[in-house]
């Protein structure tokens, strides 16, 4: 599938056929295989819907962040994080808590519970895919030195996913 291009409008990728290649081969990574199939188990082990999942990823890592700012981050209607936050809390995950600098805006906070089934979560899906062991330890190191390289450059470069399924990126 080398070099085909796909159309997005908004978005100029002429010449973008070489890392089209590299993203469709993370993507098969991250959203094939193993790894799905280690969600999956987890999900239904832990009665969790993928997005619930996900909320207690990200509120592991960052807890206390505002439900629009989760919103924002994640690219997704702020009625989509309602219900997750919602499904938290009847779950005993999490609460709604006021922001201490503006008490109409409203921070996402885990409760004990939420923080372990977290961790949980992250222990289970921060295990990396078996197909790792095909790179030497010197491969492994220049890969994570390239995605350290990417990450950092999606730092400047994001674009809100709302912008993106209007088609209004530039």
């Amino acid at each position: 599938m080398s070099g085909i291009v796909k159309e997005f409008h908004g978005w100029d990728n002429r010449g973008m056929g070489l890392a089209e290649d590299v993203f469709e081969r993370l993507r098969r990574i991250t959203f094939e295989g193993e790894y799905v199939e280690r969600m999956a188990a987890l999900n239904a082990r832990l009665k969790l819907s993928p997005g619930v999942t996900k909320m207690l990823m990200r509120l592991s890592k960052e807890d206390g962040i505002s439900m629009g700012d989760t919103a924002r981050v994640i690219g997704v209607d702020p009625s989509y994080i309602t219900a997750l936050v919602d499904d938290l809390e009847q779950r005993g995950f999490a609460r709604r808590e006021p922001a201490p600098e503006d008490r109409r805006v409203k921070i996402i906070v885990l409760t004990e519970e939420g923080r372990r089934v977290g961790q949980e979560i992250d222990a289970v899906l921060s295990v990396p895919p078996a197909s790792l062991k095909a790179l030497s330890q010197s491969e492994l190191r220049e890969l994570r030195q390239l995605l350290d390289k990417v990450v950092a450059a999606a730092a400047t470069h994001d674009v809100p996913a709302t912008k993106v399924a209007a088609g209004t990126a530039s």
